[in-house]
């Protein structure tokens, strides 16, 4: 019988080194795997009375053995069937020496029945033995009972070729298959004829002659249509997808299953509309690089396995969410989903499954960074595999552990279990395999030197029809290439390479899953970048460098502009918010638990349901996405080039300062709307370890004044000195990488103050403004072009009412000052009571031009989409719940702790709440960096709305003359005034904020003080 699952995923192209990740090859499907046997206990015979038309209903426990006995005189010819009637059993006959005559399980699970046609060639007692891996009914019929004539000779000889061909596998079954339908096709019994047809297309299948395997199954859909058999049709068509699968031709296949669920939903066969939902969420995931489709097709199928009572067919399920969620760089929803198939298997599943349960499992281990379980995993699962004689998954797995050595930094023992892998993937025909292991051999001899050699093993995984591996064989080709000079033709090799990573990313429905994957794809785009330095041409350098960041953000962008929740069906939205609804009751649940001190053994149940919660969450929302045809017609937004940054995002005020780090040397483009400068920097490593360093100081509040300003200062050299001539500008705008999102540049000393007693700071000569990328700053402003200013000035959501949280004593006088600087007429006073998510979900905040949150911030750095502010009544905001508000402001302020952090993805920043204001429709939004004083917050936000709405000053020379001002009030350490950063669009709206004729506007008594250099 065939898993639902069928074959898994194609393993990652496995270069770790290179993508920092494994995957999966495809796994054949397990022959001749017979199930756990029971437990022995004795079983009583029960007599029978052999008779025509004969018929015993029976019930059966799971993992229960029945027999029964009955008489045959010599020569007579028994046709006994066993109706399958909720219990998938298999049924073995026994002669009167108590030796097997024929063994039966047919492919249909639970459908049809088990058919042993019998002629006695001695009288006597003969047996029959029922088993079940499942709990239900069956009942035993004789069809018939008479002397045995040629005919019936010829019908048990192609019965038992069948059997013994279905049981063996292989070539051994494709000789035995043929034989019997040629016998069924002369007695005239289409339908097993067509079973065998079946049969024998599986055995083709199984040796990868998977074109041979299509005339069979063709013949056999036929058939069974003319016999009137739709259900196992359905089946076939099932197998045929998976054979056009196979050869690459996935369009075909997706013909297939299209008319197999069509056929399963019009006879009612609620197994095979479940068994090709679950294939058609493979399809869309591995072959056509729909996501959004997968999890739909998946989410489905779980269902009706679940309807079904079919815990077996629901865990393999359950492991394709896993694939797909660990393929996409989510090992931990990926180990959400695997754990909860590993609770069904692991007691008493077929061994075949826990086998490959265990690779897949090792597999989301190794994206999370422990190998060294990984590896035993995969051991464990070696072991099962040849055990069982499965060749094939022997093969990946011995793939699988070379990825893992390669993660480890181990080349020499990753190449021993990629040679030993080769041949056996070259012997059984599996050229996916055989193409996966051939790139990670060639991608060990570019680490060692031997470009060459690295070119020679390339072409069968160049010509795979996987588009991954082609991918990772093309990155590695373009290093070969790079290594021997040919530069031209590494660049020709590694833009193919993005060009088809780029298409698989575009294809996903669900942003998380957008996200993630291109994190996981930044070796493309690191090596890009250098390989583009090399050759001379900086200003693309710098267009791979926007390239590579902020995608997911730039969709986000554009998904805002379009507006696609218009016309979409109200029963979509519903589902939506109740999905919403419980994620946030499971989030509640377990961050009390967490409040509380329970221990992670403890937590970990809730930690899991509050992943599955966001998964049907993001489900929920990728089904509007699909459903609408705005989000159809939707073009991906483009990343700009340099020459389109230096015309749409620059003006002559701003420099822009854009880091990428890499592993070998990092880079630093200085931007101007005249020129593009390039400098060399050191590697990611030494960057990262300096930021991290002045950010554990500058953000405690009574550090070492001395260690603080070395630390700054050193940061300072690695990162402004070499642009030091170009920091000419009234205004930088920086786009940071890694840990460098973490920094406050305004404090940096200006280059060639570090050494002085007193260093000067970044922001008294600069405004300083930051962002994911230029290009999401570009998509920005499209999206806030043209669009309503909203009438109100300021609104105020401050001081709410704690009973758990510490209060906020200042958070009211940071309210009242800033208040008070706004017209009576053009405020929002949310304050106490008020402050609550009544008053967020009420469309009131929409109205106003600034929105101010004065409350605690909480982040959420394992799920940013649950970093929350803190409401009234102890309840939370959540970043996720925010992308549903409708909020087009100038400008959003948390003065919260940490708001401007969240979890830090490669190529894409800080995914946190300042994306989430971002997509309702902020234009800029000011968050900051770490837990921020109280007393000095309220005073800077005081500096600060002073400065915008008393003299019309823009958000970024607001902030800056505020943090000038306080840093000479006594709050001279950056902990107090450099906390806060502006995110988003530095221009100003149409008109300033300050209403004309009230508050006349003033020069600010902070002008930017520019020294002699």
């Amino acid at each position: 019988m065939p898993s639902a699952s069928g074959n898994p995923r194609p393993l990652g192209l496995a270069l770790a080194l290179l993508l920092a990740a494994c995957g999966g090859t495809e796994r054949p499907v397990a022959r001749s795997t017979a199930p756990s046997p029971p437990r022995p206990r004795t079983v009583v015979a029960r007599p029978l009375q052999a008779a025509p038309g004969l018929s015993v209903p029976a019930t059966i426990a799971k993992g229960q053995s029945q027999v029964y006995t009955f008489s045959l005189e010599k020569g007579q010819f028994a046709d006994l069937r066993v109706d399958q009637q909720g219990a998938d059993v298999i049924v073995t006959l026994y002669g009167p020496d108590r030796q097997p005559l024929a063994k039966v399980d047919n492919r249909y699970g639970k459908q049809g029945p088990e058919i042993l046609p019998v002629i006695a060639e001695t009288a006597g007692e003969y047996r029959l033995k029922v088993q079940s891996e499942d709990s239900g009914h069956y009942e035993i019929r004789i069809a018939a009972l008479r002397p045995a004539n040629a005919g019936d000779r010829d019908r048990v000889t192609a019965e038992r070729l069948f059997s013994t061909g279905e049981e063996l596998g292989g070539e051994a079954a494709v000789t035995r298959e043929r034989r019997a339908a040629d016998l069924f096709r002369a007695s005239g019994e289409r339908e097993r004829e067509a079973d065998v047809l079946h049969g024998l297309g599986n055995a083709d299948s199984s040796l990868y002659r998977h074109a041979e395997a299509l005339g069979s199954y063709r013949q056999a859909l036929a058939l069974f249509r003319e016999c009137g058999r739709e259900r196992k049709a359905v089946r076939v068509l099932n197998d045929l997808g998976k054979a056009h699968r196979a050869l690459g031709e996935p369009q075909q296949a997706l013909a297939c299953y299209d008319q197999a669920l069509a056929l399963s939903r019009q006879v009612r066969d609620q197994t095979g509309e479940a068994l090709t939902l679950n294939n058609l969420g493979k399809l869309y995931d591995e072959a056509l690089g729909e996501t959004g489709k997968a999890l739909d097709s998946y989410d489905k199928a779980r269902t009706l396995w679940q309807r079904l009572g079919d815990r077996s067919k629901e865990a393999s399920t359950l492991k394709n969410l896993g694939i797909l969620h660990q393929f996409q760089g989510d090992p931990e929803t990926a180990l959400v989903y695997l754990e909860q198939a590993r609770a069904i298997w692991e007691p008493d599943g077929p061994t075949s499954q826990r086998a490959d349960l265990l690779t897949t499992l090792a597999q989301a281990y190794s994206r999370s960074g422990e190998n060294g379980k990984a590896v035993g995993m995969y051991q464990r699962a070696l072991d099962i595999q040849r055990r069982i004689g499965d060749t094939g998954s022997e093969a990946v797995t011995l793939n699988d552990l070379g990825c893992a050595y390669l993660l480890m930094k181990r080349p020499k023992e990753a190449r021993e279990w990629f040679a030993r892998a080769a041949p056996v993937f070259h012997q059984i025909g599996n050229r996916q395999g055989e193409a996966t292991v051939l790139t990670g051999l060639a991608s060990i001899d570019t680490d060692l030197g031997h470009p060459r050699e690295a070119i020679e093993k390339l072409g069968i995984p160049l010509a795979a029809s996987d588009p991954s591996t082609r991918a990772v064989a093309l990155l590695v080709l373009a290093r070969a290439r790079r290594q021997l000079g040919d530069l031209p033709g590494a660049r020709q090799a590694v833009e193919a390479g993005i060009a088809r990573i780029e298409s698989l990313r575009g294809s996903s429905a669900r942003q998380e899953i957008r996200t993630s994957f291109l994190a996981s794809n930044q070796s493309f785009y690191s090596f890009y970048v250098e390989l583009l330095m090399e050759l001379g041409n900086p200003a693309q350098a710098l267009a791979a460098s926007e390239e590579a960041r902020a995608r997911s953000l730039l969709d986000l962008l554009a998904e805002a502009q379009a507006g696609l929740r218009q016309g979409i069906d109200p029963r979509l939205l519903a589902r939506e918010a109740e999905a919403a609804r419980r994620v946030n009751a499971a989030e509640e649940k377990r961050w009390l638990l967490a409040q509380a001190g329970t221990s992670p053994e403890r937590l970990a149940p809730a930690e899991r349901e509050l992943s599955a919660e966001l998964t049907a969450y993001d489900r929920a929302q990728s089904e509007i996405r699909l459903a609408s045809p705005r989000y159809a017609a939707l073009p991906a937004p483009r990343p700009l080039d340099s020459e389109q940054i230096q015309h749409q995002v620059l003006d002559g005020d701003t420099v822009l300062l854009e880091y990428a780090l890499g592993e070998e040397r990092s880079w630093l483009w200085a931007v101007t709307p005249e020129k593009v400068e390039s400098f060399p920097l050191p590697p990611r490593a030494a960057i990262e370890e300096a930021a991290r360093r002045a950010y554990g100081l500058v953000s405690r509040k009574a550090p070492s004044r001395a260690q603080t300003q070395r630390a700054l200062a050193e940061l300072s050299r690695l990162l402004l000195r070499p642009a030091a001539g170009l920091l000419d500008r009234k205004r930088l705008l920086v786009v940071g990488d890694g840990a460098l999102h973490f920094i406050p540049f305004a404090a940096l000393p200006v280059p060639g103050t570090e050494a002085l007693p007193e260093p000067v700071p970044l922001m008294e000569e600069h405004e300083i403004v930051t962002a994911p990328s230029a290009s999401s700053l570009a998509e920005l402003r499209r999206a806030c072009a043209g669009r309503h200013t909203p009438p109100g000035t300021l609104a105020v959501v401050a001081d709410p009412v704690f009973t758990t949280f510490p209060p906020l004593p200042f958070s009211r006088k940071e309210a009242d000052s800033i208040l008070a600087l706004a017209p009576a007429s053009g405020r929002l006073s949310a304050l106490g009571p008020d402050a609550s998510r009544e008053t967020v979900f009420s469309g009131k905040l929409g109205r106003y031009r600034i929105v101010h949150f004065a409350t605690h911030g909480i982040l959420d750095a394992d799920h940013p989409e649950l970093s929350k502010l803190v409401l009234s009544r102890e309840a939370f905001l959540r970043a996720h719940e925010i992308y549903r508000l409708d909020l087009p402001a100038d400008l959003v302020v948390l003065s919260a702790c940490s708001t401007a952090l969240g979890k830090e993805i490669r190529g894409e920043g800080l995914v946190g709440l300042t994306r989430s204001f971002q997509y309702a429709g902020a234009r800029g939004v000011l968050v900051s960096l770490w837990e921020v004083g109280d007393r000095a917050t309220a005073e800077l936000m005081r500096l600060f709305y002073r400065e915008l709405l008393q003299r019309g000053a823009t958000p970024a020379a607001a902030l800056r003359t505020a943090q000038s001002v306080l840093r000479e009030e006594d709050w001279r350490a950056p902990y107090y005034w450099a906390g806060f950063v502006l995110q988003g669009d530095w221009q100003p709206a149409d008109k300033p904020f300050h209403p004309p004729g009230i508050y006349p506007g003033k020069p600010s008594r902070r002008p930017l003080q520019r020294r002699t250099r």
